[in-house]
């Protein structure tokens, strides 16, 4: 199974700037690059598509992602979920679910808390998940807009709030193969008990952890194609060039 995965888009109504970087360029390489990936299964966005919450930028985003795979967006920090609902409900998901694909179970979470950078999921979606994997041995994903694991430098900051709880409910259910999450601007794996927690860079304007403090790393924008073969994960990072 290939899946891309997808975060931080940032697109402004009309394509304007951000930090002196045009994202809407970058999101059409990202797309062009996508379109020739052969065999590709599903396409997974973890959050911030839209950097200011316009209707725009939304539907630009809908009408670029015309992939015959299915694709899965939850919103991070910077979206505006009321724009996001009432354009497609069907591609932008605010609430909690499940589905299958290639074999797995995909849990795409909603990890923003209103009005604030950091993320939290809720009692409610922890006890669900728990519960909803306990009921099952089939292998599964699951993806978030917010940092569940510390990544380090100067990025160690706005996370998610109940990360370690997040944690210690994925080390009881070994069928959790790999966890997607974006908001870092930054690829970066890391596995904890046979767990795969895996950070998309940024598709708008990438970070780099071991910058001594907050700076543009141009260049560095991009996504992740991830391949499963079997119980092998394999994360390849796409840079936009």
């Amino acid at each position: 199974m290939r899946i891309v995965h997808m975060s931080d888009i940032h697109l402004t109504e009309n394509g304007q700037e951000i930090w002196d970087t045009n994202t809407l360029v970058h999101f059409d390489k990202a797309i062009k690059i996508i379109g020739q990936i052969k065999g590709l299964d599903a396409i997974i966005v973890t959050g911030d598509l839209s950097n200011d919450g316009s209707y725009w930028s939304y539907n630009y985003i809908k009408n670029s992602l015309k992939f015959d795979v299915p694709i899965f967006c939850c919103p991070g920090n910077h979206d505006n979920p009321e724009v996001m609902k009432e354009l497609d409900s069907n591609l932008f998901y605010l609430s909690d679910f499940c589905t299958d694909i290639g074999g797995y179970k995909l849990f795409v979470l909603n990890s923003t808390i209103p009005g604030m950078s950091r993320g939290l999921l809720s009692e409610e979606s922890m006890s669900w998940l728990d519960k909803s994997l306990g009921n099952s041995q089939i292998p599964s994903i699951i993806a978030f807009h917010h940092p569940p694991i510390e990544p380090g430098g100067w990025l160690n900051r706005k996370l998610l709030e109940n990360r370690e709880d997040f944690v210690y409910i994925i080390s009881k259910h070994k069928n959790v193969k790999l966890v997607l999450y974006g908001h870092i601007h930054y690829s970066i794996q890391h596995m904890i008990n046979e767990c795969c927690y895996s950070a998309a860079p940024s598709i708008g304007f990438a970070f780099d952890k071991d910058l001594p403090k907050f700076q543009i790393a141009s260049g560095q924008e991009g996504f992740n194609l991830i391949t499963i073969t079997g119980t092998d994960i394999k994360t390849d990072t796409i840079l936009l060039g």
